[in-house]
């Protein structure tokens, strides 16, 4: 009976994060799935968190951004992705806004989760999935930066309802060899 017990709390304690030993990781996050190679990293560990809603003003829509982790059980580092679904298509290329200069694509990775309030990013072009994206540098630890790449998935005409964000503290050997193995399916 005891024994009988054990798996039970071992599966139970399954369900709430997934804990992997395999290469090739998929998140489900709804709109979109991002898959990723992390055999880098070793053994690892997946928590999906709540999605989040905001109005977004000017131009005005609904903006909801899902997140998840994914910690390396050997270091500190980790791996953040997001996907952020917007209600309308917005632009991603252009400034958001007269009063605002960012892009679309920096808009979305200055309201991620993952970075860090108050620090300053340095951006450039990236290729991401086949994706035109934004790759930002952020130096908040010289030793440690933090990559952020975003991209959208579904851009038609510069415009796009869905931005997947990926981000990584690791070594950037690491980190590119991870953004390099990004595969994203949209629902």
């Amino acid at each position: 009976m005891n024994i009988l017990r054990l798996f039970i709390a071992l599966c139970l304690m399954s369900l709430a994060s997934t804990v992997a030993l395999a290469a090739s990781e998929t998140i489900n996050f709804g709109p979109a799935s991002i898959s990723l190679d992390l055999e880098s990293i070793g053994s690892y560990t997946v928590e999906k968190g709540a999605p989040s809603s905001m109005d977004h003003k000017k131009p005005d829509f609904l903006y909801e951004i899902i997140p998840a982790s994914i910690t390396s059980d050997s270091f500190s580092n980790q791996v953040s992705l997001e996907v952020h679904q917007m209600s309308m298509s917005v632009p991603l290329y252009e400034s958001i806004s007269k009063k605002n200069t960012a892009t679309g694509l920096e808009h979305c990775i200055e309201k991620s989760e993952m970075m860090p309030v108050g620090e300053d990013m340095k951006t450039e072009n990236y290729t991401i999935d086949g994706h035109q994206g934004l790759l930002a540098t952020i130096n908040k630890d010289p030793e440690n930066p933090l990559y952020i790449v975003a991209y959208s998935p579904d851009l038609r005409n510069g415009l796009g309802r869905i931005v997947c964000i990926v981000g990584s503290d690791l070594p950037w050997e690491t980190t590119k060899s991870i953004f390099d193995s990004v595969s994203t399916n949209v629902a």
